[in-house]
């Protein structure tokens, strides 16, 4: 048969906890996307099987341009496949400068848009960082890694995401909801202005104490109200931290995507027009006040031989590995 839909390996992307990411190309159409593989084996180790197939779901049912699109989703009887839209500039890394105000203003405008549609499809993240946040070749922020990402009233009150990430409820084993999100988004915003992470230690144990006890300090020249934001999405109680469609509204956000005249006024209009009689006052963790005014299934290939599995266990990166697409059909 003619091998009109098949991906040609063409380097090695990096690793996951279960498997490999691998720049693929179409051949037919010469598109280039990312091809994910996870080992069934580890899978099967650590229970995580269910996990996989919940991400692929969750994230194919998502449409937006601030996140990784999945194109397509097949398996063999060692990997799971998943192709995924290709971002050239890799990873948000931890940057040598602190982000400029209008730097800072465009992610957030992105991550803001990408989380408030995730938020009202009913579903959260629940693993934002620095490795899960994408750049697209045209500068473009993509969210990616929906592998903790579950609905809303799914949520059971365990240990998920990245701990160095994690809110306070969440490492202490207690409920929580999308507002895990904003902490998370907090932790990215503060590493691009301080170009560190807040908490560092060698164990788990050391980080959760630091987590759920010290306080952040936030750097004294950034612009007042910057810092006022950052220590709203850090409040430790997730009672006073703001969710993502506040955040809207917080002084720093107006004013800067006015003045760099990126703002999206048809999103400003929607929220102001549906919060406008709701008013909240939320206190950061060093008790500055502020007020912000208050939405495709893996597929089967019954065709993708064993040999394929065997090919990419043991190719050289310089030669070239053949993936076959097959008839789609969910599992």
């Amino acid at each position: 048969m003619q091998n009109d839909n098949a991906y040609q390996i063409k380097r090695k992307l990096g690793n996951g906890s279960f498997g490999s990411v691998y720049l693929v190309c179409d051949i037919k159409s010469n598109q280039e996307y990312a091809c994910k593989i996870v080992s069934k084996s580890m899978l099967s180790k650590y229970q995580a099987e269910g996990m996989v197939r919940q991400e692929i779901q969750i994230q194919s049912s998502i449409n937006h341009r601030n996140v990784v699109k999945v194109f397509n989703s097949f398996e063999d009887t060692k990997n799971i496949y998943i192709i995924l839209e290709y971002c050239k500039q890799g990873q948000l890394q931890i940057p040598s400068q602190p982000y400029t105000n209008k730097q800072i203003i465009q992610f957030l405008n992105q991550m803001l848009n990408a989380l408030d549609s995730i938020h009202q499809m009913n579903l959260v993240h629940r693993d934002i960082k620095l490795d899960n946040i994408l750049v697209h070749e045209d500068g473009t922020y993509k969210l990616s890694d929906f592998g903790w990402a579950t609905k809303i009233s799914q949520i059971k009150p365990i240990l998920c995401g990245t701990t160095e990430y994690m809110p306070p409820e969440v490492v202490n084993n207690q409920f929580h909801d999308q507002k895990v999100d904003s902490w998370s988004l907090g932790i990215v915003l503060y590493i691009l202005t301080h170009c560190r992470k807040p908490f560092t230690s060698k164990t788990d144990r050391e980080l959760i104490q630091q987590i759920s006890e010290n306080e952040i300090k936030i750097d004294s020249t950034l612009d007042e109200n910057l810092q006022i934001l950052i220590q709203a999405l850090l409040t430790k109680d997730p009672t006073y931290r703001p969710n993502i469609q506040q955040l809207y509204f917080s002084k720093w956000i107006k004013f800067q995507m006015k003045y760099h005249n990126i703002f999206n006024r048809y999103e400003h209009e929607k929220l102001k027009n549906k919060f406008i009689n709701q008013k909240i006052e939320i206190k950061s963790v060093d008790n500055c006040a502020i007020q912000l005014r208050k939405k495709k299934t893996i597929i089967q290939d019954s065709s993708l031989s064993h040999s394929i599995s065997t090919q990419l266990s043991n190719c050289d990166m310089n030669e070239s590995v053949i993936l076959e697409k097959q008839k789609q059909e969910k599992l």
